[in-house]
């Protein structure tokens, strides 16, 4: 058991490495659209605000492109847990 616990340990170690920096990446760019608003408000890019494209456009692919990376790395430990669990 004390395998499957350094196992469980480094998954929610990795989740917590991914999940943090992931809301404080979000958090910014409010922070940034917020405060520097006249600055983001004049640059436009393909006719949007660059406002629009951080906070409505460019933040989606950024999150689906992480969920789809930490799901295959998270899989891995379940899998590594499953194997632990068989071999035992």
């Amino acid at each position: 058991m004390d395998q499957i616990e350094r196992i469980r340990k480094r998954q929610l170690k990795f989740a917590l490495g991914v999940g943090i920096p992931y809301f404080a990446f979000v958090i910014s760019i409010f922070l940034v659209v917020y405060l520097a608003s006249e600055a983001v408000t004049r640059i436009s890019i393909m006719g949007f605000p660059l406002h629009y494209w951080l906070v409505a456009i460019a933040i989606y692919p950024i999150t689906w492109a992480l969920f789809i990376w930490y799901v295959g790395k998270a899989n891995a430990i379940e899998d590594e847990i499953a194997e632990t669990v068989g071999g035992e």
